[in-house]
């Protein structure tokens, strides 16, 4: 008896339990006090964006208060012009929406900017406020208790591409078909990188997919949305560079690439490459070891790579630490990765031939030497192998 007392006690305690939260969940009527005090940024402060995935700006202001005592809710609403009734953006507050401030990177600025019609380089003034809420009614900043913000768009896009096709009459596949498309090396976050066959007169352009829904081209120095631009007025190999952290481009025309033999007393052993596309330089030649006489180190074959540009300025690409000498022929190691330097020197940053003696399937037998300027090995790399 008493054991069927207890059961029927708990019962109406659960009951009870789930009634009155079913009663809580649908209370949604609390009201909030607006915010009206702000602490930063200052009224009429004056930001200068910059494209860096590290800067951004703190909004703080007063806290706000809810009838029935809960921690309300905040985001950051901002107002073009005289509209203060419409957000053009919201960004909600600093952890998930619970604290009275916002950290905004100044990317996400960026995509206010690009809202309120702000070009990129351009300045405009923004208003904004804070709507706080604890259920269902909002409470917004009044009109006249907004704080204005100026804000100087940087010239760099705020999404940068995960991938980075190009195509168009004008390059080496000739056509619009994405499908068949070049890619372009990621380089760092921001930049993007090809070494391609372009030709003279024809069109050229990009796209972050394989369908050309978001699409850039070249404007003189200027990177720019949309697939009407610049292409170039002599054909060859250039070096395309797109930084989108800048919204800048180049197109450096590659006069040749030289394979360059360190030791001056042996630039016979020097050879030019040829462009056999999609970034890739290919070369047949024999190399010849050099015999120094030092009883120490009796041959010489360290080397590197010369680029000469169009307009005659030189470059070289040679290894990261100097003197790599690679335990296995695979190009996909960092031993055979290339690395520019604008440094010109005889014998810094240079590589030494694979198993280099008299023995060596390298040295003194045909042998095909290719330099790779693409993302096939997932750094621009460089392969040799016999014929």
């Amino acid at each position: 008896m008493k054991s069927t007392i207890i059961k029927c006690a708990t019962a109406l305690l659960v009951l009870a339990g789930a009634t009155s939260c079913s009663n809580d969940m649908n209370y949604t009527d609390v009201n909030t006090s607006p915010v009206s005090l702000f602490y930063e940024p200052m009224n009429g402060k004056a930001v200068k964006l910059v494209a860096s995935n590290s800067a951004s700006l703190l909004f703080e202001w007063e806290a706000s208060h809810a009838e029935d005592g809960a921690a309300p809710q905040y985001e950051v609403a901002f107002y073009k012009g005289e509209d203060t009734n419409n957000p053009i953006y919201k960004v909600l507050s600093d952890n998930m929406g619970t604290k009275p401030m916002a950290t905004i990177p100044h990317k996400t600025l960026a995509k206010v900017c690009a809202a309120a019609g702000i070009a990129g380089g351009e300045t405009g003034a923004l208003k904004w406020g804070v709507i706080a809420y604890a259920g269902v009614n909002p409470s917004k900043t009044p009109a006249d208790k907004l704080n204005t913000l100026n804000l100087t768009r940087f010239e760099g896009f705020s999404e940068i591409p995960t991938s980075l096709y190009f195509a168009g009459a004008g390059t080496e596949t000739g056509g619009d078909d994405l499908s068949d498309a070049m890619s372009l090396t990621a380089i760092d976050a921001e930049i993007y990188e090809a070494f391609a066959e372009l030709k003279a007169g024809q069109k050229i352009y990009f796209s972050a997919d394989k369908e050309g829904l978001t699409t850039f081209a070249i404007k003189g120095t200027k990177l720019v949305e949309g697939d009407e631009g610049d292409g170039v007025t002599e054909s060859g190999v250039y070096r395309i560079t797109l930084d989108f952290g800048a919204a800048s481009a180049s197109l450096r025309k590659v006069e040749k690439l030289i394979f360059f033999h360190c030791d001056s007393a042996d630039r016979d052993n020097n050879f030019e490459y040829q462009y056999a596309g999609n970034g890739v330089y290919e070369t047949e030649a024999t190399y010849k070891l050099h015999e120094t006489g030092w009883s120490w180190d009796p041959f010489e074959s360290r080397y590197k790579f010369r680029m000469t540009y169009g307009d005659g300025t030189e470059t070289e690409w040679g290894s990261e630490n100097g003197k790599e000498k690679p335990a296995v022929m695979d190009p996909s190691l960092g031993d055979f990765f290339i690395y520019e330097s604008t440094a010109l020197d005889d014998w810094s940053r240079n590589y030494k031939i694979f198993g280099a003696d008299l023995d060596s399937p390298y040295v003194g037998k045909p042998c095909k030497w290719s330099v790779y300027f693409n993302s096939t090995y997932g750094h621009y790399t460089h392969f040799y192998e016999t014929l």
